[in-house]
This record gives C-alpha cells, sequence and structure tokens, in this order.
C-alpha cells in the first residue's frame, strides 16, 4: 500500500514538476532547402552553410538557400561528405569521387573503376595538405599533387574496408571508424589494428589524447592509457546507443546525435532534446557547430534544423504550465514567479515545481487579466468579475458586491501609502488598504474606461493608459490631462506604458511608440509594417534597454536614448532566433530579479535569457555577393582578366556609361539574422557613411568619372562593427574628358588662335600700312601746311617791304642783314619740310633767325632769349621740325604787340630725365584781353600754325615712338595776381 502511495505521489509531482521547451528552428524545402534528407554539414570560411542531401547541395546564409546539383557540375546529387581544405576549396564526396568547388566553379575528381561504386563518406586533410576520403567499402583514398592513391584497410576482413569517419591527429596520423573497429594509419603509412569489435561510426583526439569514439550499438567509448569508459542508455541516460555523429563545441561539451535526437553531454552529466522538447525531428543524421557557437542538424526528412541555445525557452501546458495563453506574470518576494492565465486561473512557479490556483480555491474568476506583488508580499490578481488577492494562505476575492463598480479588471498598481489603485473595463477605482475602503471614480469625474495600465509618479500624478488616449491624473484635486492623437499619439488606443531611468514617460498604442517631452508625444516608428508598430507591451531591463512586445515578434531598443531613434535602431527578434509565435500578448510581461524576460505569445509562455556583459560576442560576416551593372547581372571578362575568390572583378575599370552599379552583400549572423545592420559609402562618390539599413544591396546610378571604393561594415549590436571589405572600381571619363583629348584640343584651340591671330596681325598690318601712308601723307599735307604757315604772305611781303625800307634808306647793312637772315630763315624751313624731325641746335637756330627778323622789322618793340641747358646742345637730341615757330609767331602777334609795354619773349629748353620741356613764355596782354581784342575788331593777321602743330603733334604721337604733349597757351599772373602774360609748355619724350 505505501508503494502505490508512492508512486501515486511521485506521479503527481512529476506531473507538476517544471519543464520547458527549447527553440528549435527548422528550415525545409518550403522555405529553399533543396532537399530534406541532409546526410553532411559543413561551414566555409565566409560564414555560409553547406548542406549536402540526397538530391543536392545547398548553400545557407541564415536566410536563404541557395542549391546546386549536376546541373551546376555536382559528380552526383546524393552528397555524403562536405569539407573546406586549408585553401578554402569545398569539397563534395559523392558516388564514385568527389567534385571541388573554387568559388566560381565545380572540378569533378573520379576515382578509379574499380572504386566507381562506392560513396564517399567522410573528408579531411592531412598536415601536409593531403586530402583524405573514406568510403562505403572501398577503403580509404588519399588525394595528393594531381593523383589519387588507394589503401586497403584490411584484406582479411572486407568489412574493415567500409570506413565512416576519418580523423587526423596533429602527428599525422588518420584514425579510421569502420564497421570492425578503429584503425590507426600511421604518419609512415603503417595500418595498426586499434579496437577490435566495435561497429564505429566517428572518432575524435582530444587535447588529453583521450579517443571518443560513437558506435552503433555500444554508444560512446571514452577511451584513456588507463579504461574504456562506456556512455550508455542504460547507464548515462544517452538518448540511444546507436549513436551516428558527434561534435566536440568550444564549451567543452559533446553533441551526440542518433535516430531517436541529441544527448548533450557536459561534465559526464546528459541532457536529451528530441521531439518532446521542441525537436523538430527526432531522426538526426549530423550535427555541426558554426563560428558562432549555434549548433545546425541535418535530419533524415525534417530537413535543416537550428537550436539556437538557451536564450529563448518556451513552456506550454504540456510543460505543466497552467494554460497556453498567459496574460500576466510577476515574481514575489521569495523568487517565486505567478503566471495567470485566459480560463485556466493561476500557476506559481517555485523550486522548479507549479502550483496552480484557480476558482476552486477562491480565485475570482480563471481569467486573469493582471497580476501585482504589494510591498507586504501579498499576489494581487485582476480577474474578469473583480481582483482576488493571496495573502500567503488563502485567496480573498472582491467583486461588485464589495462596492466595486467593475467587473474586468485589467491593471494594478500600488502607491506609497500603501493603497492600491485599480484600472477596469469601466474606469479607475482605489483600495485604501489601512482604511479598508473602496473608492471608485465615477462617471461625473470623466475618466477614460478600459484602463489598461496605471503609473503613479508621485500624490499628485497617475498616468492612465487607455482605449481613449493616455489621461494624467491628479487624484488631490480630481483633475485630469488628456492626451490624444492630437498631441502626438499615433493612437488613441493606447495598450501599455512605462517610466525609464530619466523619468520620461514611454507609450506603446496599436499604432506605434512614442515618449512625452515638451507636453507632447514624439512618435517613433519601430518599422514600416503595422503588426510592428502594434505594440503590446513595453518592458525595461536591468542592462536600460527597452523590450517591445508586439504583434510581430519582439524588440530591442538598446541603451534607452531619445536621440537619433530610427527603425534601424530597434533589434528585431523572431523566429529565426527561436520565437515560437510572433504575437505578443496584451501586457504579458515581465523582467524578473535575474534579468530574465517573460512574456506571453499565442503559442504559450517565453523566457529570455538576457545577454550578460560576460558572454562571447561574435560579429557577423560580410560578403559582397555581386556586381550587377544597371541591375543585370554581368561577365566581367569583357571588362578585366582578374578576379577574387568570390568570383568578382579585380581592377575593374568602366567606361564612362558603364556607371550605374549595384552592390549585392550578406551579413551571416547564425545566432539571430534579422539583427544584421549594414552601413556603406562609396569612398568618392559619399562623404560618409550612408545610414544604418537592413536592405542587402545598394544602388549607385550616374557615377562620375573617377576612382571609387566600396566600403561595407555591418553590426548586430549597432555598437560593434566589422572590419570594412573594399571594392574598387574606376569609372573612365568619356573621351572628351581624357587629358589626350585636352591635349588635341588645346593644340586644335592654340592652332586655330595662332591662325585667327596670324590672320588678324596681318589684316592689323594692312590697316597700320594703309593707315601710316595717309597719316605721313597727312604728315605731309600738315608740314606742308606748316611751311606755308612759316613763310605765309604776309610774313614774307613784310620782309620784303622790311629789305625795300632799309635799301630806300641807303641802309645797305641792314637791308643786306636782314636779307642774308631772311634767305638763310627760308632755306632753313624749306630744309625741316624735307625731314619729320631736326636736330634741337637747328631748331634753335631757326627760330632766333626768326625772332631776330621779326624783331627787327617792329624796330626793337620787344627782346628775346633762348636759354638752353647745357646737357642738350652738341647732344643730336631730335625733336619734330617746324615745331615752336607757330608758338613764338602767336607771342609776338597776340601778346606783344597788341600791349604798349616793351615785350619780352622767354625760350627756355631743359631736359628732365628722359624728357625735354620746352616754355615759351611772353610779357603780352595775356589771352583774355587778346580774345576780347579779336573779336573787337578784325585781325590783320590770322595764324594757323598752332593748330597745324596740334594736329602734327596728333600724328607724331600715333605713327613715332616719339611722345609730344602741350600744354597751354595758357595765362600768367603775377605775385599781384594781374595778367602777367602767356604761356606755353611743349614736353617731349626722348627715345634712347
Amino acid at each position: 500500500m505505501r508503494l502505490i502511495v508512492g508512486i501515486v505521489v511521485l506521479l503527481i509531482f512529476a506531473l507538476n514538476s517544471f519543464a520547458q521547451q527549447y527553440n528549435f528552428v527548422n528550415y525545409s524545402v518550403e522555405h529553399g532547402l533543396i532537399q530534406s534528407q541532409i546526410n553532411s554539414l559543413c561551414q566555409d570560411n565566409k560564414g555560409y552553410i553547406w548542406i549536402g542531401t540526397l538530391g543536392g547541395v545547398s548553400k545557407f546564409d541564415g536566410k536563404h538557400f541557395k542549391n546546386y546539383s549536376t546541373k551546376e557540375g555536382l559528380i552526383n546529387n546524393q552528397v555524403n561528405a562536405i569539407f573546406m581544405d586549408k585553401s578554402n576549396k569545398i569539397w563534395f564526396g559523392s558516388l564514385g569521387g568527389v567534385s571541388v568547388y573554387n568559388g566560381k566553379k565545380f572540378e569533378t575528381l573520379t576515382f578509379k573503376p574499380e572504386l566507381s561504386s562506392y560513396f564517399v563518406l567522410s573528408i579531411t586533410q592531412d598536415q601536409n595538405g593531403a586530402i583524405w576520403l573514406s568510403t562505403d567499402g572501398g577503403g580509404i583514398v588519399k588525394y595528393s599533387n594531381g593523383e589519387f592513391s588507394y589503401y586497403t584497410v584490411s584484406l582479411e576482413n572486407i568489412e574493415s574496408n567500409y570506413v565512416r569517419h576519418i580523423f587526423c591527429d596533429k602527428q599525422n596520423n588518420k584514425w579510421l571508424s569502420t564497421k570492425k573497429g578503429i584503425y590507426l594509419l600511421t604518419a609512415k603509412n603503417q595500418i595498426k589494428d586499434t579496437v577490435q569489435n566495435i561497429n564505429a561510426s566517428q572518432v575524435f583526439l582530444d587535447k588529453n589524447k583521450t579517443i571518443w569514439c560513437s558506435t552503433f550499438g555500444d554508444g560512446v567509448l571514452k577511451i584513456t592509457k588507463k579504461a574504456v569508459t562506456k556512455i550508455t542508455t542504460e547507464h548515462n541516460g544517452l538518448v540511444n546507443n546507436h549513436i551516428r555523429s558527434f561534435i566536440p563545441k568550444k564549451d567543452g561539451s559533446f553533441w551526440f546525435v542518433s535516430k531517436s535526437g541529441i544527448t548533450k553531454l557536459v561534465n559526464n552529466q546528459t541532457q536529451n532534446f528530441s521531439v518532446k522538447d521542441g525537436l523538430i525531428a527526432n531522426n538526426i543524421k549530423c550535427i555541426l557547430e558554426d563560428s558562432e557557437g549555434n549548433i545546425f542538424m541535418g535530419s533524415d526528412g525534417g530537413g535543416l534544423i537550428k537550436f539556437t541555445n538557451e536564450k529563448f525557452v518556451s513552456y506550454t501546458k504540456s510543460d505543466s504550465l497552467i494554460s497556453n495563453t498567459i496574460m500576466s506574470i510577476t515574481e514575489d518576494q521569495k523568487g517565486a514567479l505567478w503566471f495567470s492565465s485566459y480560463g485556466n486561473g493561476v500557476c506559481k512557479l517555485e523550486n522548479n515545481r507549479f502550483t496552480y490556483f484557480t476558482e476552486e480555491d477562491g480565485l475570482g474568476n480563471n481569467t486573469v487579466w493582471c497580476s501585482l506583488v504589494d510591498k507586504q508580499n501579498n499576489v494581487w490578481f485582476g480577474t474578469s468579475t473583480g481582483f482576488s488577492v493571496y495573502n500567503g494562505k488563502k485567496i480573498i476575492s472582491y467583486d461588485s458586491k464589495h462596492g466595486l463598480n467593475a467587473n474586468k479588471v485589467y491593471a494594478l498598481s500600488q502607491d506609497n501609502d500603501e493603497n492600491i489603485w485599480i484600472g477596469s473595463k469601466e474606469g479607475l477605482s482605489v483600495l485604501y488598504l489601512k482604511k479598508d475602503s473602496l473608492y471608485n471614480f465615477t462617471a461625473e469625474y470623466q475618466l477614460p474606461t478600459n484602463i489598461r495600465s496605471i503609473d503613479i509618479e508621485n500624490k499628485t500624478t497617475i498616468w492612465l493608459s487607455s482605449s481613449e488616449g493616455l489621461f494624467k491624473f491628479n487624484p488631490e484635486k480630481k483633475q485630469y490631462i488628456k492626451y490624444t492623437t492630437e498631441n502626438g499619439l499615433t493612437d488613441n488606443s493606447v495598450m501599455c506604458l512605462i517610466k525609464d531611468q530619466k523619468k520620461t514617460i514611454w507609450v506603446g498604442t496599436k499604432n506605434g511608440l512614442a515618449y512625452f517631452e515638451n507636453d507632447k508625444f514624439i512618435t517613433v516608428p519601430i518599422a514600416n509594417d503595422y503588426p510592428s508598430n502594434n505594440i503590446n507591451f513595453l518592458e525595461l531591463d536591468l542592462n536600460n534597454d527597452l523590450w517591445i512586445g508586439t504583434n510581430n515578434g519582439l524588440y530591442q531598443l538598446k541603451n534607452l536614448n531619445k536621440e537619433n531613434i530610427t527603425p534601424s535602431s530597434f533589434v528585431r527578434y523572431s523566429n529565426l532566433d527561436g520565437l515560437k509565435s510572433l504575437e505578443c500578448n496584451q501586457n504579458a510581461a515581465f523582467i524578473d530579479s535575474k534579468n530574465n524576460l517573460w512574456f506571453g505569445t499565442n503559442s504559450g509562455l517565453t523566457k529570455h535569457a538576457i545577454k550578460k556583459e560576460t558572454e562571447l560576442f561574435f560579429l557577423p560576416k560580410i560578403n559582397l555577393k555581386e556586381i550587377r551593372l544597371f541591375f543585370e547581372p554581368q561577365n566581367w571578362e569583357k571588362y578585366t582578366k582578374e578576379f577574387d575568390e568570390n568570383n568578382l572583378p579585380k581592377n575593374l575599370i568602366l567606361p564612362y556609361n558603364k556607371n550605374h552599379l549595384t552592390f549585392d552583400f550578406d551579413g551571416i549572423y547564425h545566432k539571430s539574422p534579422d539583427k544584421v545592420r549594414f552601413k556603406f559609402k562609396l569612398t568618392g562618390f559619399d562623404d560618409d557613411w550612408q545610414p544604418i539599413t537592413t536592405a542587402n544591396f545598394v544602388t549607385y546610378s550616374n557615377i562620375p568619372a573617377g576612382e571609387y571604393t566600396f566600403e561595407l561594415i555591418a553590426s548586430v549590436d549597432l555598437e560593434n562593427w566589422t572590419t570594412p571589405i573594399q571594392f574598387n572600381v574606376t569609372i573612365k571619363p568619356p573621351f572628351w574628358f581624357t587629358w589626350w583629348f585636352y591635349l588635341l584640343v588645346f593644340i586644335a584651340l592654340a592652332g586655330i588662335t595662332w591662325l585667327i591671330m596670324e590672320l588678324r596681325i596681318k589684316a592689323l598690318k594692312k590697316e597700320q600700312a594703309t593707315q601710316l601712308i595717309i597719316d605721313q601723307a597727312k604728315m605731309l599735307s600738315l608740314e606742308q601746311q606748316a611751311l606755308n604757315a612759316s613763310l605765309n604772305r604776309h610774313f614774307i611781303f613784310n620782309s620784303l617791304n622790311s629789305i625795300q625800307y632799309y635799301i630806300n634808306r641807303q641802309d645797305k647793312i641792314s637791308a643786306n642783314k636782314y636779307l642774308t637772315s631772311f634767305a638763310k630763315l627760308v632755306r632753313k624751313n624749306l630744309d625741316s619740310s624735307l625731314e619729320n624731325e631736326v636736330d634741337i641746335d637747328e631748331e634753335i637756330e631757326r627760330i632766333e633767325l626768326y625772332l631776330k627778323l621779326e624783331q627787327m622789322r617792329f624796330q626793337e618793340k620787344f627782346d628775346y632769349k633762348i636759354e638752353c641747358s647745357d646737357n642738350i646742345r652738341n647732344n643730336s637730341i631730335k625733336i619734330p621740325s617746324m615745331l615752336l615757330q607757330p608758338y613764338i609767331e602767336n607771342s609776338i602777334w597776340h601778346g606783344i604787340l597788341p600791349s604798349e609795354n616793351h615785350g619780352n619773349i622767354l625760350v627756355k629748353i631743359i631736359k628732365v630725365d628722359n624728357k625735354l620741356i620746352i616754355t615759351i613764355t611772353d610779357n603780352g596782354v595775356g589771352i583774355e584781353t587778346s580774345l576780347k581784342e579779336k573779336k573787337d575788331k578784325k585781325q590783320l593777321h590770322v595764324s594757323k600754325g598752332m593748330e597745324l602743330t596740334k594736329g602734327r603733334i596728333n600724328l607724331i604721337n600715333r605713327i613715332t615712338s616719339k611722345k609730344c604733349f602741350i600744354k597751354g597757351p595758357y595765362q600768367i599772373y603775377d605775385v599781384n595776381k594781374k595778367v602777367a602774360g602767356t604761356e606755353v609748355s611743349i614736353t617731349i619724350k626722348l627715345t634712347n
């Protein structure tokens, strides 16, 4: 009888004991896998998982599959072994040989005809670089220096030539797992029989030189020099004694696979995984640990399975959870967790055992919407008929019979005065525990209904989220402020709210996340789709990360900060990370004292072990997959002959009109593929990194000519980023932008310019020659006129009268003197008319003759004086001929003769630097008096000499290098500012 009771107690305890389901992610044909029966797995250096099946090979990047078959070059579609060698080539073992993939194409290597019917079962590489292959009856094969060598394990025992696995140790020994035991092929190619009479499936030597051997029938053997230890189903709980394969993980654990599931061995303790623990299929054929520590398994018909470790663990009714629909979670002061359900009551998890509470135990209703642990460690539950409280011994329930004006209670919160605030479908109530009284805020307060969450800030501020918006309520003044879409909310239905460490209020609505600032709400978009913005819960963990439950998975906003939040700032967790369901339940979330996030979904309860800082962190592996031109794949061989290991062109140089490039890339992070974020830039085109994105391609159009480097980095936490990968490309300029075209254009323009200039110069020379002829003709005309002016008829007539006068007086000396001077002056004038320029001495002599004749004629009416600097005479200085006489004549006739006073004429010639300055000064009546007399009476003497001289000077300045400037005549004054005569100044610029 006691035995029966004991068994019953054990059964009850087992039924109520805590179990859990681990999250395994499944990928099969519907996800793109080429075939669901998987024989082999391998990860390459780029992070891709290669999957060998009965129907071909798939390459997996964490999200997508790329498939290969005999069409692409495989020797056979059944691939039993995959291996990456030291040169990063991928070897595929199949029927009668292997296929080798170099990143561009497959190369087929076939066995000799005698082994053409044998399959390759495993592949490895020795310390010398030789490839070793094991077969299913043909022994082992070595490939080195382009040739196969064949080895028979045993001639006596044919089954020994069925080698399932080959392992090469550091001493270059090859350990062979056969149907008849373990054989050792030494570095000297000697075969030794090591362990007999076991059906070995795989061998491994650990760092302590302990031999681990999996078998068919004997479980796992652990062989040391001292003993052989068996790990079996009977003695150690091994999942099955027929072990197909195993891996030693980097963390020291061993994982064994069989037809019945998986066994994890740590410190001689086993943990089994099968369908009842969440495994997709029990029949597992191969297993792989990737570079991040994730476990991949190949099943026989169930496709590829990924184990996401214990970050996400699920619990359902099959694990003794009270219900698959958990609506609320809390933790009491003793560390016990309370899970409230829809329709099935409440369960308490303590010491790995569940205790259940329902209406039969006093719970007001089995549908529980919310829960709360108060300061006295009482547990409160909001139900569909009021609220209940568990005091550690029993449950007490309150409903409308106790004064509550509500049925469905959705929210509970306790203030500093230990009052319990109750949010319900009907509105707000408060239970004053110390007074043992209940108060309902009736409709007259106009507070909202359907209150989903309550946050008590202080005695005067309580925040209420509801289907009518967010309310800020002052319970002392019984006043509220209502916030809706008019204040920045994207939706009036506010499902949840939380206060961060900086006291900022964050709210989740049916259409987005928002925070409260400056009396309005700022919306923060999570994603572009509606389900991701339909927020069901908000929780803040001990690392200050905000966790957001939505209808499209779980989101994490790391290091909660209001600044610069974009959709890329959020990290999403989905089915690829191990979530059983993407749809989170409303306000069904809790961060426990161990910083675990518990939340309810429509498929049960999930626990997420939030990352600790001490945990290993891995960066994604990034690969540039393809470069497309105008969105189309290209055969780049027409642009370059160099290609890298990814079959991408090296030193790519494109013409100017091939400037529309698309870069396809991926970031491989198998642990959580959706977390990968990219930043990129085209150096030479972009000034800085472009904004963070989840897109795995980028297009640059209309790229100008130049040299560019495409750079790509990736991250999963937006804090740590990979080293950039780079791709160089050069866009050549069009020929009209090349240096040689510039040179040709320059030469052509220079030639055209030269031709134009030559033609212009010739035209100008012709014009100048013509103008010179015209100017010279004018000069001759002016000189002739100047000569005429110097020998005008009045002067000649008056001179001859003067000579006649002296003759009539019998003054032969004076007549002779006058006649001689007159003749000499006429001769000099005639001589000067033949030259454009004369020596200054000759010009002085000529004007002196003229002054002397005029002085004799007008009977000493005036005196004259010619002053010339010593550095002028006898210095061969030339000046324009007949230049001075018109101005001297002007002084005599218009200055001296009209004056009643004795006249004086001063001709002063000086040289200053390279200038010759000639001034002619008289003490006549001045210009104003002269002009007045000209106006009053008819002039007998009209001189055109000065006008002719000015015309000649203008022509001289144009056609010669000698420059002349005339200033005056102008009137001069004495110290008393009275008219003192007239002066003219002639400046001649001398040439060397």
